[in-house]
This record gives structure tokens, C-alpha cells and sequence, in this order.
């Protein structure tokens, strides 16, 4: 094993570079969890041993390599950042920056047996997909082996290493007899006689990969370096479906072809490869879902253009013509009152409701105005209303969804869900449910249902907006106030910290940028129309989604309006950007995904019934939940059904993907854990109260928080109640989650600091 070369807290490049800890130790080097501390992320260093760089031709060779693997841009594939030399005793250290993927590579994943056959088609897809790319231009691979497939959190394949294994010529896995170099296990035959090797070469090793993928073991074993080489040489390929009978025989075909002893018998290219299982995905969606009419109408695949400048302004000006004449008829709050329900004088909004975003701008400075005051007034009957209510559109969930079936989805029971003892498992984490919260900021309004507190790059400051106007900067470890910005209108969302600067948009439709230390305005950008779902950022941009439907991409540097697109109906809930994608969901049901450098449209699906979550997306899938109670899985690039699972009651917060999973959860108090990509329930997982939050991870853990104030963590393996706490607030936000913290917003509009022990 090479000696260590650096240890925790050592920088790099003058200080570009942070080392966290070491992560692995190969043939060629060392690897390390590092920050970026110029760029704010974390990535991957993987440092060349000194023995390989002693020879110059070696470092051009890992310089060349390392450039064309850095032009590679795809998202089955592992981007490299940077490529530099670390000076350190007298010795220059070459490493290669790139992607941090905590996820483990591929080849634990099959050690622990065959992949189900409809997810190993969907990562051989991912696979073809990545290589395909990189030999079209130009770049063979040279060493595909399952230890170079890394695993996302969101459960999708990235191919690592390109081109790094001509720095093991003459040095691994050498003899006399092959001259070779590479895995033995994956060497190509071309390749165990020393013969030159092309793209072909990696097809032959992506065949033994999809092999181990379908059977969980390799076609050949041997004792040794030699009897490898002959048997890839000379030895018949075996049949995969004998192994594993699940496997189509189409598919075993391929997998024999792929493996062909000479080159010109492989298939020319791997994009022949990428063509066949994807027929292959489409041809087995087909058999589990059925043909239904239903399936078949909802799916709207859609080629036209985004609606035309015309529609755009008919669309702006009858908004307008509704804000002014609310404005003139009044000068008082137009709010759409929620009468509290008898025994409940405390103000707090029904667990089903979201703070409102008042109508007009008169409204905002009104309501800004009397921000200190309490937020309780009488009613016509002397009734007590809490008077920041919400919008009809969002109010109006119902307590009961019809039930939405299909014949080919997974079935889900729609009896209540058992009891959760308070008792955890011995082998469970218990968490003191009376221990008081460290700090209690208050505010002077509810903390609205997207206005999650984020945290400042230093983990010092935790910046959280509130309904009475206000963004709060308060110091994470005392609470203590470090400043407040002042909207001119109630604050729904939740702000996007960047180095030095806050963006947040509040319910008048204004978008600003501020000092995260000073509170100072930057940039101002007025929109058309109350903003009730956060904005995000999408590389260089700002995306802005507002109550009318309308997108907008703002330059974050100058708040300059660089595209927008119409939906032409309402955004409650926050776009998810992925790669050059926006996802997001409307009032009226429809799933949309735009280009984020233009705003083009890529496609729209109809879903069944209203989306007022933020949908979940990996690289090749789309989950999104609605208000009729159904979770939808989409495909990424053309928006088809992959599956949909039934919950039978509505779904309004986000969920999240843990590898092979998408766990969501729904208003009948159930956690539910679907494999990705066929929809089969794994487990499911009963909640103390509905969710009043999106789900978060935190290491194994998912976590729910419910609108009565119970946080629970769930084993994401199996479900298992890992631990749970009562924190006595009612909560609509979802909370940050740093480390052994936790800050939340809560509807009464305090903002908390409590410990977190997993």
C-alpha cells in the first residue's frame, strides 16, 4: 500500500483545494474527499503515485488523458474539473479533480447478486448511453470494469477513469506472454494477445460487465494471469440465461455478441448496443403497464414551440386588469379569511394549509406595515381569523382523493396505518423528545410553507424569510439577529445563498439579490405576479416561477432577464433543475420540462390531479406527485409513463431518491419506498401525523417531519423507525439539516435550533 501522501486539513494549490479524508488506494494511486474552496463544492482528487510520474512520458500521457477525459461532458460520465501538481517533499504530486460521488462504485453492487432485470436494463442503457458518447469522439476507455462504474445518490451510473490505464503499461497485471495491461477479469482478447485495441476492445469489456450485471458473477474464472487470457482467448462464451432464466433472449444474444472473440464479429459500435435495450426497456414497460386508453391519453408528448409573444401578453395583461382591479376596489388586506375552528384559539393554520400570498403590491406595504401587530382579527360573527390564510388554489386540498387505479400499478392499501409506538427497538437511536430547543428566534408572521432556513457557506449564519416581510439573518450557534432585510411584501420562499450574496423573491412578485453580510441590495427584478415558489439556480441563472405561470431566467450577476416561458397556469412549488433540464408542475396537473440555457420547451405530461411539490429527478427519470394522490415516473428525455403508483390520497411534498429507491410520502400518513424504475413496492412505513414537509435524507436515514410537529427518521434500506422526536410546533417549512443540528421554521413564525442525533 503507497504510503499517505497528504491527511485531513491539507491544502492544495494554495488553498484551492482542502483534503477531507481519504477515500481509496488503487493500482495508480490514492483518492481523496476534498473542497473546492473557490467553487464551493466538493469533489474528487485523485492523486498519481509518485512511481508513475517519474517518467516524463508518463505525466504527458496523464496530462493528454486527463484533457480529452475533461471534454467529455455527459452525465453517465464523471467529470473531470482540474488537472495540476501538488509540490510535497521534494516531489511533484499529479492529480486529476473531479466529481465527488459518494454512492460506491458498481462493483459492490453486484456482489451482492444480480441486478433486477428491468433496473440492469435501465443502467446497461446509462452505460451504452456514456460510452457511446465518448468513443464519438475519439476517447476509448482502455479498463471498463465494474470498479470504474460509480453510483449517485440518485441511483443513476457514471463511468470513471477514461484513458488513465495507458499509465499501467508494462506495469499491472504484466507477463511476458501478453505484454498487457488492465483487469484481467475484462481484458479483451485482442488485448490478451497484444494485438491493438479500438473502441471494439471496450465493447468486448462492457459485455462482461453487463454479464456480472444479469448474473451477479463473471463469465470466466482462473487461477491465475494466463489461464484468464486463454480462456478470453479461446474459451466458448457462456450463456447468461442459464444462469439467470429471467434474462429475454434478446438480451443474451447481445451480451454473447458483445463478447465475440474477434473484433469484427462485436457489433460496430456501442450505439447498435444502446438501440436494442432501449427497445428492450420500451418492450418490457409495455408488458408490466398494458396498452390502457388511460395511459395512453394522459401522455401528451408535445413538439410545438413555447406559446407565442402574443399569448404571452394577453396572458400578463388580464393578470394586471385582476391586481388593479382588486386595488382599486380596497385599501384595506385582501385575504380570503380561514375561520379557526372551535378550541382553537392559538391562530395556528388547519394542517392542511399554506401561507397566502396577498394580491397586490397596496396589499404587501399594508401588510408589511402592520407586520408587528398580531395576526389575528375578528370576523363578521365575532369568530377569530387568522388572516394570512392561503391561496384557494393551494387551500382547497382535499381530505380525500378519489381513488386513482390502474391495472398494471403496484396496489397500495388504503387502510389507516397502525400506531407507532413511542418504544423505539433496542437496537434503534432514542432521542430525549422533551430536550429543549438550543435557541428560539420569534418572528412576527407564520413561516410560510417554502421558506426553509439555508445555511452560509462558513455554517455561521442561517438565513430563513418570514411572512411578515422580513429575511432574517441569525447566527446559527446563538440566534442571535445579525440582520434583517426588509421586502415590501410577505416572504413564501426560501433564499438562495451564494458567495456573498442572497436571492429571494417575495409574494408582491419582486426578486432581489442582497449582501449576505450586510443585507444591502445588489439587484432589483419586478415581475408580474406574487412568487409563491422558491427560486433556484441553474448554472449561472436564477430561475423565477410565478402565479401566473410565467419562468424567468435572470443573470445572478446583474438580475438581468435573460429568457422566459409561459405555462399559463399557477407554480406553487419550486422548479427542479438536472443537468440542462427545468422540471416543474402546475395547478392544473401538467408536468413540464424547459432547456434551462433557453427555456425551450422539451416537453409537457398530464398528470392526474393538481402538483404543488417540487418533482424529484435523477438522469434518466422524473417523480412527481399530485393532489389526486398518484406517483408519476417520467421518462427524463421525452416525458413517457414509466409507472405510476396509487396512494389514495394526495401527495404534496417532494420526495427524494436514495440510490435504487424514490421514497415519497402521502396525506394518509404512509411513507412508501418504490423500486426507480418498476414502481414495485419495497416497503412502506407508517407516520405519526401527514407530512408537513419535503423529505430529507441524512446518511441512511430518511427523514419526515409532520405538520403536528414529529420528526422521524427511516432506515431507507428496510423502513425501520431509526429514531423520532416530538418537537411541540406546528410546521409547514421543511427544515435544514447540518450535521447534529437541525434549524426549522415554524407557523407560529418562530425559528428553532434543536439537536439532531442519528
Amino acid at each position: 500500500m503507497p504510503p499517505k501522501i497528504f491527511t485531513r486539513g491539507d491544502k492544495l494549490e494554495d488553498g484551492h483545494y482542502s483534503v477531507l479524508e481519504e477515500i481509496g488506494v488503487g493500482g495508480m494511486g490514492v483518492v481523496y474527499h476534498c473542497r473546492d474552496e473557490l467553487l464551493l463544492r466538493d469533489v474528487a482528487i485523485k492523486m498519481l503515485l509518485p512511481s508513475l510520474m517519474a517518467d516524463k512520458k508518463n505525466v504527458d500521457v496523464f496530462r493528454e488523458e486527463a484533457r480529452l477525459a475533461a471534454q467529455l461532458d455527459h452525465p453517465n460520465i464523471v467529470t473531470v474539473f482540474d488537472i495540476g501538481a501538488e509540490p510535497r517533499n521534494g516531489r511533484e504530486h499529479h492529480f486529476v479533480a473531479m466529481e465527488y460521488l459518494p454512492g460506491g462504485n458498481l462493483a459492490a453492487r453486484v456482489a451482492q447478486g444480480p441486478l433486477p432485470l428491468e433496473h440492469c436494463l435501465n443502467w446497461m442503457k446509462q452505460l451504452a448511453s456514456g460510452l457511446s458518447f465518448a468513443h464519438k469522439r475519439g476517447v476509448v476507455h482502455q479498463d471498463v470494469k465494474a470498479d470504474n462504474i460509480f453510483i449517485t445518490n440518485e441511483g443513476d451510473l457514471k463511468i470513471g477513469d477514461f484513458g488513465l490505464a495507458r499509465l499501467l503499461v508494462g506495469r499491472v497485471y504484466l507477463n511476458s506472454a501478453t505484454k498487457g495491461m488492465g483487469t484481467p477479469a475484462y481484458m479483451s482478447p485482442e488485448l490478451c494477445r497484444g494485438e491493438q485495441q479500438d473502441h471494439r476492445s471496450d465493447i468486448y469489456s462492457m459485455g462482461i460487465l453487463f454479464f456480472e450485471m444479469c448474473t451477479g458473477q463473471l463469465p470466466f474464472r482462473a487461477q491465475g494471469m494466463i489461464e484468464m487470457a486463454m480462456k478470453h482467448t479461446n474459451a466458448p462464451v457462456p450463456s447468461a440465461k442459464r444462469l439467470n432464466p429471467e434474462i429475454p433472449d434478446v438480451l443474451d444474444r447481445v451480451v454473447k455478441r458483445m463478447m465475440a472473440k474477434q473484433p469484427d464479429d462485436r457489433y460496430k459500435s456501442m450505439t447498435d448496443v444502446l438501440g436494442i435495450v432501449d427497445d428492450l426497456i420500451f418492450e418490457m414497460r409495455v408488458a408490466r403497464m398494458g396498452l390502457s386508453p388511460r395511459s395512453s391519453a394522459k401522455r401528451e408528448n408535445i413538439e410545438a414551440a413555447e406559446p407565442t409573444d402574443e399569448e404571452l401578453e394577453a396572458s400578463l395583461e388580464q393578470e394586471k386588469a385582476r391586481l388593479n382591479a382588486q386595488k382599486n376596489s380596497s385599501n384595506t388586506v385582501q385575504v380570503e379569511p380561514t375561520v379557526l375552528p372551535p378550541g382553537n384559539p392559538t391562530g395556528k393554520i388547519a394542517s392542511d394549509q399554506a401561507p397566502q400570498a396577498p394580491s397586490n403590491k397596496s396589499t404587501d406595504k399594508q401588510s408589511v406595515k402592520n407586520r408587528d401587530q398580531p395576526l389575528i382579527k375578528k370576523g363578521e360573527r365575532g369568530e377569530e381569523v387568522f388572516i394570512t390564510g392561503v391561496p384557494s388554489f393551494i387551500r382547497d386540498t382535499p381530505s380525500s382523493a378519489p381513488a386513482a387505479s390502474s391495472a398494471s400499478s403496484p396496489a397500495a392499501k388504503s387502510d389507516a396505518p397502525p400506531a407507532v409506538s413511542d418504544k423505539l427497538e433496542a437496537n434503534q437511536i432514542k432521542v430525549n423528545q422533551n430536550e429543549p430547543a438550543l435557541w428560539t428566534f420569534p418572528t412576527h408572521g407564520p413561516i410560510g410553507w417554502a421558506a426553509n432556513p439555508v445555511i452560509s457557506r462558513d455554517e455561521k449564519t442561517i438565513y430563513v424569510g418570514s411572512t411578515d416581510g422580513r429575511l432574517y439573518a441569525l447566527q446559527a450557534e446563538t440566534g442571535s439577529e445579525s440582520f434583517k432585510f426588509d421586502s415590501d411584501a410577505p416572504i413564501l420562499t426560501s433564499p438562495i445563498y451564494l458567495d456573498g450574496r442572497l436571492v429571494v423573491s417575495d409574494s408582491a412578485g419582486k426578486t432581489q439579490a442582497i449582501d449576505s453580510v450586510t443585507g444591502s441590495v445588489i439587484w432589483s427584478w419586478e415581475g408580474p405576479a406574487p412568487v409563491l415558489a422558491s427560486p433556484v439556480m441553474a448554472g449561472n441563472q436564477v430561475i423565477v416561477c410565478d402565479r401566473t405561470g410565467q419562468v424567468t431566467a435572470l443573470d445572478i450577476r446583474m438580475g438581468r432577464r435573460l429568457w422566459h416561458f409561459s405555462a399559463l397556469d399557477a407554480i406553487v412549488a419550486a422548479p427542479r433543475a438536472h443537468g440542462d433540464s427545468l422540471y416543474f408542475g402546475t395547478r392544473g396537473g401538467h408536468v413540464y420540462s424547459i432547456a434551462a440555457h433557453s427555456g425551450k420547451l422539451n416537453w409537457k405530461y398530464v398528470a392526474d390531479g393538481r402538483i404543488v411539490s417540487t418533482p424529484t429527478a435523477s438522469v434518466d427519470t422524473v417523480y412527481v406527485g399530485t393532489q389526486g394522490g398518484v406517483c408519476f415516473a417520467l421518462e427524463a428525455e421525452t416525458g413517457r409513463l414509466i409507472w405510476e403508483y396509487p396512494t389514495f390520497s394526495p401527495i404534496l411534498k417532494s420526495g427524494v431518491i436514495v440510490f435504487t429507491s424514490v421514497m415519497f410520502a402521502s396525506e394518509n400518513k404512509w411513507l412508501y419506498c418504490c423500486e426507480k424504475y418498476s414502481g414495485t413496492l419495497k416497503w412502506k412505513a407508517p407516520l405519526k401525523g401527514s407530512p408537513g414537509a419535503a423529505l430529507e435524507t441524512i446518511g441512511a436515514s430518511v427523514i419526515s417531519v409532520s405538520k403536528d410537529g414529529w420528526m422521524q427518521g427511516f432506515d431507507t434500506a428496510n423502513g425501520s423507525l431509526r429514531f423520532q422526536r416530538f418537537l411541540h410546533k406546528q410546521i409547514e417549512a421543511p427544515p435544514l439539516i447540518n450535521k447534529d443540528k437541525v434549524y426549522l421554521g415554524t407557523v407560529d413564525g418562530e425559528v428553532s435550533c434543536f439537536n439532531l442525533v442519528v
